[in-house]
């Protein structure tokens, strides 16, 4: 099933030109203090035909709510002052007003039913005047300036207006299109007409399942307007269950609360999925199991189904956000409504198999799950976490090319934008996963043009897209910060690691390591499916994450390396490079290489040290992390300046440090080690120095110091200060 995620990476070159836009105005917008998530700049880039100064306007006159993507945006934008001048000055003929305003009301771009209801032919749209405003071609046509559309609406008297959508109407009777028939009398109508809402009812139904989550909530909206209560409470329904598959949750917790009460049981089954996803995005609460009150009473199946559908999604949604004791809760009750309604695990299999996945534990026996969404997900998960996150990325992209099926755990939004932000999301992940950053770069960026990709699995598409932009500039990005700051209230992410990480790429290790200490008095915060972080400085955290084989291994072995003493170092350094060339990821074996060469330089081995940054540099070039590639040409670059200075000249190939600089060297190379104040701790042990002269000297308490000592010898794996004494003057030596 093609998605309206999967729709944007196939123009790319197009999508490209539009990120650039989106880009550039959602960077004024955050230095405004008026963020906006990306998909709702580009519909806005969309709608007002790329005029920059057009967007900033709308996006201040909208809500908070709307700007985020909380709330769908007004049916018809605001007149704002840039599209007012561009349009006042048009030249519209009484002649050709008619057809230009039906145009901008049709809800569809069918070229016949406009010329009915204009009563004009195609040869007509060619003439001066009309041609400057409609475009006309296979049957299809468009205004030449979108931004016309919203101001001539604006302008139209309501007689003008009701008039145009009068003769539209008839228009599409007469072609038996009874859908956008009833929207165009819908529209035109000056008192309630409970006749259309039969129609516009069935037809935002079908749109919804399409997945055009936004003409399903125009349609079933102005059905609501319309109806009877029977067919009002059916309009709420597929209105609140659009927004909420496009992200849209204030909206739909305000559609849908009133409906959890219906006395209609097919209203209430309808709604409870829906709204459940809405509460825990929108408020980040999920609600408890109420085993009285939230099963049906009947024995209908269809409403058992219902049941295990919304109780297998609120067990997905608790394992997203590591409550693993309401998850367990939901799950069974997930089991017994699946067994009840006679459904063969259709819905609990699913359910079952992502709790697992997204929590760690081990499958006995693996569950399947034959969606079309739920089963994609699942597979490309599996094949990740098995070592082939390639093969997750071809079940992806098959997936997009099979025939749509209904997928037991959300029939009817295959397509949805949430759905595609979930597909997207696991996309980018996984080319993260394999080291492929800059392909998830361009995987995730796409994506966020058209779908809210920081909503899925708990905000990890917010700190996927700031953890990729760290990697290749440096620091997160507009898009990226954009995406963290609209997030709906339920979602919460920390951004402490992102900080770290920035800092530790600028050589300001102190504050790195302040950055990851922090995270871990937090209690160390991070998404279900785990993110490379920093490792390489700060307190270890030690938990079960999931994570592919790769990144274990190369967590491992950067705890690994860390913990080296001295005495050991020598012996396990080859066994450690070795286990490092292992890893098919280039990001991740280029953060081994990185810490080795580091490392190497702490213990000496200057020729060592060299290599391994060397290494680490290309292999970050090779991943696209081109901020961790700037780094290694600094250390590389600061290897080479100490060498030239504390080098005898005429000593060739293999430079020698001179004595009387040794601890010059140590200072050299521990800076990408040690912050700022445990090096000056550092060098005046080297020296001799007591704990009470250094903290005469550095005006700290002996405490302080003392703490920075054990730091030291925790860091640099020595035993005792004779020790780091020893390490300090080998530094940059050759033996």
């Amino acid at each position: 099933m093609t998605t309206t995620w999967q729709e944007g990476l196939r123009q790319q070159p197009q999508v490209a030109d539009e990120h650039t836009t989106v880009s550039d105005i959602t960077a004024d917008l955050n230095s405004s203090g008026l963020s906006t998530a990306p998909h709702v700049i580009a519909r806005l880039v969309r709608e007002l035909d790329g005029d920059r100064a057009a967007v900033k306007e709308v996006a201040a006159a909208l809500t908070a709510a709307q700007r985020s993507g909380q709330r769908m945006l007004p049916s018809l934008l605001p007149l704002v002052p840039s599209v007012e001048a561009v349009c006042a000055g048009l030249d519209v003929r009484d002649e050709d007003r008619l057809t230009v305003l039906a145009a901008a009301l049709s809800i569809d771009d069918d070229l016949e039913p406009l010329l009915i209801a204009s009563s004009r032919s195609a040869e007509d749209l060619l003439r001066p005047g009309i041609a400057d405003h409609l475009r006309a071609s296979n049957g299809r046509f468009a205004l030449t300036r979108r931004r016309t559309a919203i101001w001539l609406q604006h302008v139209a008297t309501p007689q003008e207006t009701a008039s145009a959508h009068r003769k539209l109407e008839r228009a599409h009777r007469l072609r038996g299109d009874e859908a956008i028939a009833a929207w165009h009398a819908a529209r035109g109508a000056v008192e309630r007409h409970p006749e259309v809402a039969s129609s516009l009812t069935t037809a935002a139904c079908e749109l919804r399942d399409r997945g055009d989550a936004d003409r399903a909530f125009a349609f079933a909206s102005e059905a609501a307007e319309h109806a009877e209560q029977a067919w009002r409470e059916r309009a709420l329904l597929i209105a609140g269950t659009a927004a909420a598959s496009a992200g849209c949750f204030d909206d739909a917790n305000d559609l849908l609360t009133d409906l959890a009460s219906s006395p209609s049981h097919a209203v209430r089954a309808g709604s409870s999925t829906a709204l459940l996803i809405a509460q825990a995005c929108a408020r980040g609460t999920i609600p408890t199991l109420d085993a009285d009150a939230r099963p049906p009473r009947t024995g209908d199946p269809r409403q058992w189904r219902a049941w295990a559908r919304t109780t297998g999604l609120a067990a997905v949604l608790c394992a997203e956000r590591g409550a693993t004791s309401a998850m367990r809760s939901w799950l069974a009750e997930a089991r017994e409504a699946d067994t009840t309604a006679g459904a063969a695990g259709k819905m609990r299999d699913p359910a079952v198999a992502l709790c697992w996945m997204l929590t760690g534990e081990a499958d006995a026996d693996p569950i399947g799950a034959g969606g079309t969404f739920s089963g994609a997900l699942l597979d490309a998960l599996r094949s990740a976490m098995n070592g082939d996150a390639v093969e997750g990325l071809r079940g992806l992209a098959r997936s997009a090319l099979s025939v749509p099926e209904d997928d037991p755990l959300i029939p009817g939004f295959e397509g949805s934008p949430l759905a595609g932000a979930y597909l997207a999301v696991t996309d980018a992940l996984l080319r993260f996963w394999s080291g492929d950053i800059e392909d998830a770069r361009a995987c995730l960026a796409a994506a966020a043009l058209r779908v809210p990709v920081g909503i899925p699995f708990a905000g990890l598409g917010a700190v996927l897209a700031q953890r990729i932009d760290i990697a290749i500039d440096g620091v997160s990005g507009p898009v990226a910060r954009a995406i963290s700051e609209t997030l709906p209230d339920g979602i919460r992410i920390d951004t402490l690691v992102d900080s770290g990480l920035s800092a530790y790429l600028l050589g300001e290790s102190e504050q790195a390591a302040t950055d990851i200490a922090l995270w871990r008095d937090r209690g160390a915060p991070e998404p279900a499916l785990a993110l490379a972080g920093l490792e390489e400085v700060g307190p270890f955290v030690d938990r079960r994450r999931v994570e592919p084989p790769d990144a274990s291994a190369a967590r491992s072995l950067l705890q690994r390396i860390r913990g080296l003493t001295e005495s050991s170092w020598r012996h396990e350094h080859g066994e450690i490079a070795e286990a490092g060339r292992t890893l098919t990821s280039s990001f991740e074996r280029g953060r081994v290489e990185a810490l080795l060469g580091s490392t190497s330089l702490v213990h000496g081995d200057l020729p060592g040290g060299r290599r391994h940054l060397r290494a680490a540099r290309r292999l970050f070039e090779d991943a696209g992390a081109h901020a961790w590639k700037r780094a290694m040409d600094a250390r590389i670059a600061g290897v080479r300046t100490t060498q030239d200075a504390m080098s005898d000249p005429m000593t060739d190939p293999i430079a020698v440090i001179r004595d009387d600089d040794a601890l010059a060297a140590g200072r050299a190379a521990w800076e990408t080690l040690l912050t700022q104040r445990e090096l000056e701790v550092a060098m005046r042990v080297a020296a001799g120095s007591e704990n009470r002269e250094i903290a005469t000297a550095l005006d700290v308490s002996v405490r302080t110091v003392e703490v920075h000592v054990r730091h030291l010898f925790d860091k640099l794996g020595a035993r005792n200060r004779v020790e780091l004494a020893v390490m300090a003057h080998r530094a940059g030596r050759v033996f």
